[in-house]
């Protein structure tokens, strides 16, 4: 399970960029492409986002498997994140 405090920053990220909210419907395990909630171009605003605040590229080739849901997605930027010096 992801660090909670990444899962949320992520989370908070994508409901203001993608206007909508996280709940019964869509939740942590949701396919967001399939649930139409993230496109293509939501996807790049996401890299970019992951990539300058994490340091994290996020591959076109992860695309159809892992970083389809919140959960994905943070556990892998969890496992790819190289620390700061301040320890983020």
């Amino acid at each position: 399970m992801p660090d909670p405090t990444l899962t949320a920053e992520l989370k908070s990220y994508l409901e203001s960029e993608a206007l909508f909210r996280f709940g019964d419907e869509i939740t942590e395990d949701t396919d967001l492409f399939k649930a139409g909630v993230l496109d293509s171009f939501g996807y790049l605003a996401l890299m970019n986002h992951v990539h300058e605040r994490y340091g994290v590229e996020l591959g076109e080739n992860l695309l159809d498997s892992v970083l389809v849901s919140l959960r994905g997605i943070a556990e892998f930027v969890e496992s790819a994140a190289v620390p700061s010096a301040d320890g983020r």
